[in-house]
Protein backbone atom coordinates (compact mmCIF):
# COMPACT_ATOMS: atom_id res chain seq x y z
CA UNK A 1 0.00 0.00 0.00
CA UNK A 2 1.64 3.36 -1.10
CA UNK A 3 2.71 5.80 1.99
CA UNK A 4 2.25 9.30 1.85
CA UNK A 5 3.78 12.19 3.87
CA UNK A 6 1.62 15.26 4.60
CA UNK A 7 3.48 17.94 5.49
CA UNK A 8 0.76 21.42 6.59
CA UNK A 9 -1.01 22.78 9.33
CA UNK A 10 -3.83 21.16 11.68
CA UNK A 11 -7.34 22.75 11.54
CA UNK A 12 -9.41 22.12 15.00
CA UNK A 13 -12.73 21.60 12.83
CA UNK A 14 -11.33 18.85 10.57
CA UNK A 15 -12.58 20.11 7.56
CA UNK A 16 -9.18 20.83 6.13
CA UNK A 17 -4.93 20.62 6.51
CA UNK A 18 -3.78 17.42 8.12
CA UNK A 19 -6.68 16.10 8.97
CA UNK A 20 -8.35 16.71 5.21
CA UNK A 21 -5.40 15.10 3.74
CA UNK A 22 -5.38 11.94 6.33
CA UNK A 23 -9.09 11.27 5.29
CA UNK A 24 -8.32 11.11 1.49
CA UNK A 25 -5.50 9.16 1.93
CA UNK A 26 -7.47 6.32 3.71
CA UNK A 27 -10.12 7.16 1.08
CA UNK A 28 -8.03 6.55 -1.71
CA UNK A 29 -6.40 3.08 0.06
CA UNK A 30 -3.04 4.80 0.94
CA UNK A 31 -1.16 4.90 4.20
CA UNK A 32 0.19 8.06 5.80
CA UNK A 33 2.83 9.72 7.69
CA UNK A 34 2.52 13.56 9.18
CA UNK A 35 4.14 16.92 9.82
CA UNK A 36 2.54 19.18 11.33
CA UNK A 37 4.03 22.91 11.06
CA UNK A 38 0.89 24.79 12.54
CA UNK A 39 -1.64 24.24 15.20
CA UNK A 40 -4.71 26.16 13.95
CA UNK A 41 -8.23 27.24 16.02
CA UNK A 42 -10.66 27.60 13.69
CA UNK A 43 -14.64 26.85 12.25
CA UNK A 44 -16.71 26.64 9.18
CA UNK A 45 -16.88 30.51 10.32
CA UNK A 46 -14.38 31.91 11.67
CA UNK A 47 -10.16 31.28 12.60
CA UNK A 48 -9.49 32.37 15.62
CA UNK A 49 -5.64 31.73 16.48
CA UNK A 50 -2.61 29.73 14.69
CA UNK A 51 -0.01 28.56 17.00
CA UNK A 52 3.51 28.19 15.06
CA UNK A 53 5.23 25.04 15.72
CA UNK A 54 9.14 25.89 16.44
CA UNK A 55 11.82 24.99 13.83
CA UNK A 56 12.98 21.67 15.68
CA UNK A 57 9.65 20.55 16.48
CA UNK A 58 9.28 20.27 12.56
CA UNK A 59 13.06 19.06 12.28
CA UNK A 60 12.15 16.35 14.20
CA UNK A 61 9.05 15.35 12.72
CA UNK A 62 10.67 15.00 9.51
CA UNK A 63 13.68 13.64 11.03
CA UNK A 64 11.88 10.77 12.50
CA UNK A 65 10.28 9.84 9.29
CA UNK A 66 13.74 9.91 7.28
CA UNK A 67 14.01 6.18 7.30
CA UNK A 68 10.14 5.38 6.47
CA UNK A 69 9.24 4.67 2.69
CA UNK A 70 7.99 7.38 1.61
CA UNK A 71 6.27 7.18 -2.08
CA UNK A 72 4.67 10.87 -2.48
CA UNK A 73 4.41 14.42 -0.42
CA UNK A 74 1.65 16.61 0.08
CA UNK A 75 2.64 20.31 1.31
CA UNK A 76 -0.20 22.30 2.45
CA UNK A 77 0.29 25.06 4.91
CA UNK A 78 4.10 26.46 6.12
CA UNK A 79 3.36 29.60 7.91
CA UNK A 80 6.76 31.52 8.05
CA UNK A 81 10.21 31.48 6.11
CA UNK A 82 11.50 28.96 8.53
CA UNK A 83 9.24 25.94 7.81
CA UNK A 84 9.84 26.71 4.39
CA UNK A 85 13.46 26.53 4.39
CA UNK A 86 13.27 22.83 6.84
CA UNK A 87 10.74 21.47 3.76
CA UNK A 88 13.28 22.26 1.64
CA UNK A 89 16.23 20.92 3.12
CA UNK A 90 14.38 17.74 3.82
CA UNK A 91 13.09 17.69 0.10
CA UNK A 92 17.23 18.14 -0.99
CA UNK A 93 18.46 15.43 1.30
CA UNK A 94 15.53 12.97 0.52
CA UNK A 95 14.24 13.00 -3.29
CA UNK A 96 10.72 11.54 -4.15
CA UNK A 97 9.75 11.21 -7.33
CA UNK A 98 6.60 13.03 -6.83
CA UNK A 99 6.13 16.47 -4.38
CA UNK A 100 2.55 18.47 -4.27
CA UNK A 101 2.73 21.48 -3.08
CA UNK A 102 -0.59 23.31 -2.29
CA UNK A 103 0.43 26.97 -0.97
CA UNK A 104 -1.59 28.27 1.22
CA UNK A 105 -2.20 31.43 2.28
CA UNK A 106 -5.49 32.46 3.93
CA UNK A 107 -7.91 29.99 5.93
CA UNK A 108 -10.96 29.96 4.23
CA UNK A 109 -12.60 31.05 7.42
CA UNK A 110 -11.25 34.28 6.63
CA UNK A 111 -7.26 33.78 8.95
CA UNK A 112 -3.91 34.26 7.68
CA UNK A 113 -1.91 31.03 7.49
CA UNK A 114 1.57 32.46 6.21
CA UNK A 115 3.34 35.14 7.06
CA UNK A 116 4.36 37.92 3.95
CA UNK A 117 8.09 37.01 3.87
CA UNK A 118 7.08 33.12 3.50
CA UNK A 119 5.04 33.91 0.68
CA UNK A 120 7.48 35.95 -0.66
CA UNK A 121 9.90 32.99 -0.68
CA UNK A 122 8.40 30.62 -2.08
CA UNK A 123 9.15 30.42 -5.91
CA UNK A 124 12.91 30.77 -5.38
CA UNK A 125 13.11 28.64 -2.06
CA UNK A 126 10.33 25.85 -2.77
CA UNK A 127 9.37 25.80 -6.38
CA UNK A 128 12.17 23.79 -7.95
CA UNK A 129 12.33 21.13 -5.63
CA UNK A 130 8.35 20.06 -6.14
CA UNK A 131 7.20 18.26 -8.68
CA UNK A 132 3.70 20.51 -9.12
CA UNK A 133 2.17 23.18 -7.20
CA UNK A 134 -1.86 23.64 -6.94
CA UNK A 135 -2.70 27.57 -6.63
CA UNK A 136 -6.44 29.34 -6.60
CA UNK A 137 -6.90 32.00 -8.76
CA UNK A 138 -5.89 34.19 -5.79
CA UNK A 139 -2.92 32.32 -4.80
CA UNK A 140 -1.77 31.96 -8.03
CA UNK A 141 -2.31 35.94 -9.07
CA UNK A 142 -0.33 36.73 -5.99
CA UNK A 143 2.53 34.70 -6.30
CA UNK A 144 2.82 36.00 -10.05
CA UNK A 145 2.42 40.06 -9.22
CA UNK A 146 4.88 39.81 -6.42
CA UNK A 147 7.20 38.33 -8.50
CA UNK A 148 6.73 41.80 -11.19
CA UNK A 149 5.15 39.81 -14.09
CA UNK A 150 2.47 39.96 -15.58
CA UNK A 151 -0.73 37.27 -16.39
CA UNK A 152 -4.44 38.30 -16.87
CA UNK A 153 -5.74 34.77 -17.80
CA UNK A 154 -5.69 31.33 -16.12
CA UNK A 155 -3.44 29.94 -18.87
CA UNK A 156 -0.52 32.71 -18.39
CA UNK A 157 -1.34 32.42 -14.45
CA UNK A 158 -0.09 29.15 -15.07
CA UNK A 159 2.78 29.83 -17.06
CA UNK A 160 3.99 32.44 -15.25
CA UNK A 161 3.96 29.40 -12.43
CA UNK A 162 6.70 28.00 -14.48
CA UNK A 163 8.59 31.26 -14.84
CA UNK A 164 8.87 31.04 -11.32
CA UNK A 165 10.53 27.92 -11.08
CA UNK A 166 7.70 25.28 -10.89
CA UNK A 167 8.33 21.99 -12.96
CA UNK A 168 4.08 21.61 -12.99
CA UNK A 169 1.89 24.00 -12.13
CA UNK A 170 -1.94 23.29 -11.88
CA UNK A 171 -4.60 26.27 -11.68
CA UNK A 172 -7.69 25.77 -10.04
CA UNK A 173 -10.58 27.13 -11.56
CA UNK A 174 -13.46 26.84 -8.31
CA UNK A 175 -13.22 30.66 -7.81
CA UNK A 176 -13.69 31.00 -11.42
CA UNK A 177 -17.42 31.97 -12.46
CA UNK A 178 -19.27 30.11 -15.05
CA UNK A 179 -21.62 27.09 -15.30
CA UNK A 180 -18.30 24.88 -15.38
CA UNK A 181 -15.32 24.68 -13.42
CA UNK A 182 -11.94 24.41 -15.01
CA UNK A 183 -8.61 23.43 -13.61
CA UNK A 184 -5.70 24.00 -15.70
CA UNK A 185 -2.86 22.08 -15.80
CA UNK A 186 0.85 23.49 -17.40
CA UNK A 187 3.99 21.13 -17.54
CA UNK A 188 7.98 22.18 -18.24
CA UNK A 189 7.09 20.59 -21.50
CA UNK A 190 5.14 23.56 -23.08
CA UNK A 191 2.35 21.51 -23.02
CA UNK A 192 -1.31 21.93 -20.47
CA UNK A 193 -4.22 20.54 -19.99
CA UNK A 194 -7.90 21.08 -18.92
CA UNK A 195 -9.85 19.48 -16.71
CA UNK A 196 -13.66 20.30 -16.55
CA UNK A 197 -16.72 19.62 -14.68
CA UNK A 198 -19.83 20.86 -14.03
CA UNK A 199 -20.02 23.58 -10.60
CA UNK A 200 -21.66 22.08 -8.16
CA UNK A 201 -24.12 24.66 -6.20
CA UNK A 202 -22.55 25.07 -3.40
CA UNK A 203 -19.64 23.54 -3.68
CA UNK A 204 -17.87 26.31 -2.74
CA UNK A 205 -18.81 26.20 0.78
CA UNK A 206 -17.13 23.27 1.26
CA UNK A 207 -14.13 23.81 3.16
CA UNK A 208 -10.64 21.85 2.09
CA UNK A 209 -11.20 21.18 -0.94
CA UNK A 210 -7.76 22.55 -2.09
CA UNK A 211 -6.09 19.80 0.67
CA UNK A 212 -8.27 17.23 -0.69
CA UNK A 213 -7.39 17.72 -4.50
CA UNK A 214 -3.39 17.93 -3.98
CA UNK A 215 -3.28 15.10 -1.77
CA UNK A 216 -5.54 12.97 -3.82
CA UNK A 217 -2.91 14.02 -6.58
CA UNK A 218 -0.21 12.69 -4.61
CA UNK A 219 -2.50 9.48 -3.99
CA UNK A 220 -2.72 8.12 -7.16
CA UNK A 221 0.74 9.94 -8.45
CA UNK A 222 2.17 7.21 -6.01
CA UNK A 223 0.11 4.52 -7.07
CA UNK A 224 1.87 4.48 -10.52
CA UNK A 225 -0.39 7.21 -12.58
CA UNK A 226 1.16 9.97 -14.61
CA UNK A 227 0.72 13.68 -13.29
CA UNK A 228 -1.98 14.00 -15.94
CA UNK A 229 -3.91 10.82 -15.18
CA UNK A 230 -3.52 11.28 -11.81
CA UNK A 231 -4.75 15.46 -11.89
CA UNK A 232 -8.41 13.82 -13.95
CA UNK A 233 -8.46 11.26 -11.39
CA UNK A 234 -8.44 13.96 -7.84
CA UNK A 235 -10.54 15.93 -9.65
CA UNK A 236 -13.00 12.95 -10.27
CA UNK A 237 -12.75 12.06 -6.30
CA UNK A 238 -12.85 15.92 -5.54
CA UNK A 239 -16.56 16.19 -7.44
CA UNK A 240 -17.56 12.84 -5.70
CA UNK A 241 -16.44 14.56 -2.59
CA UNK A 242 -17.95 17.62 -2.37
CA UNK A 243 -21.22 16.06 -3.95
CA UNK A 244 -21.85 14.27 -0.64
CA UNK A 245 -21.09 17.36 1.28
CA UNK A 246 -24.03 19.48 -0.17
CA UNK A 247 -26.31 16.53 -0.39
CA UNK A 248 -26.49 16.60 -4.30
CA UNK A 249 -30.21 15.26 -4.65
CA UNK A 250 -29.09 11.85 -6.52
CA UNK A 251 -27.66 8.89 -5.16
CA UNK A 252 -24.12 9.28 -5.70
CA UNK A 253 -21.36 6.95 -5.13
CA UNK A 254 -17.70 7.73 -5.60
CA UNK A 255 -16.11 4.97 -6.83
CA UNK A 256 -12.53 6.02 -5.00
CA UNK A 257 -13.72 5.68 -1.43
CA UNK A 258 -12.41 2.54 -0.37
CA UNK A 259 -15.84 0.99 1.61
CA UNK A 260 -14.56 -0.06 5.11
CA UNK A 261 -16.67 -3.02 7.10
CA UNK A 262 -17.67 -2.11 10.33
CA UNK A 263 -16.18 -2.92 13.59
CA UNK A 264 -17.74 -6.28 15.75
CA UNK A 265 -18.99 -5.16 18.95
CA UNK A 266 -18.71 -7.74 20.98
CA UNK A 267 -21.65 -9.16 23.21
Amino acid sequence: MPRILVIGGSDSSGGAGVFADVKTCHDLGCEVSVAVTAVTAQNARKHYHSHVLPKQTLQSQLFALSDSRIDAVKIGMLPNLESIEVVRDFLLAHPFGSVVLDPVFASSSGGSLSTEEGIASLDNRLFPYVSLVTPNLFEATRLVKQAGLKADSQAELASSCLELGAIAALVKGGHYSGEECTDLLATDEEKTFTFSRKRIPGGSKVRGTGCRLATAIACFQAKGHELKDSVGLACEYLSGYISAQVDVPKTFANPFVIPRSPKKIKD
